[in-house]
């Protein structure tokens, strides 16, 4: 892969991680008042949390194939 297929695949993977990033940010989150009352203080429903953390899981394999163009 040459410098230029890189950098467009540097772009594209960057892309990606914004649009991951943009959705975790959409997902719902618990009120603060029922957050600071759970024990655990979860954020999210268990439903939402599954999605919150196969979301992350994605951006850490984009995370994998930045590193691995360098």
């Amino acid at each position: 892969m040459n410098q230029e297929e890189k950098a467009r695949r540097y772009d594209w993977l960057l892309e990606k991680h914004q649009q991951v990033e943009h959705q975790i940010h959409a997902v719902p989150k618990r009120p603060l008042e029922a957050t600071l009352q759970d024990l655990d203080s979860r954020e999210y429903t268990p439903e939402n949390q599954i999605k919150v953390d196969a979301l992350k899981q994605t951006l850490r394999r984009i995370d994998e194939d930045v590193k691995r163009l360098f």
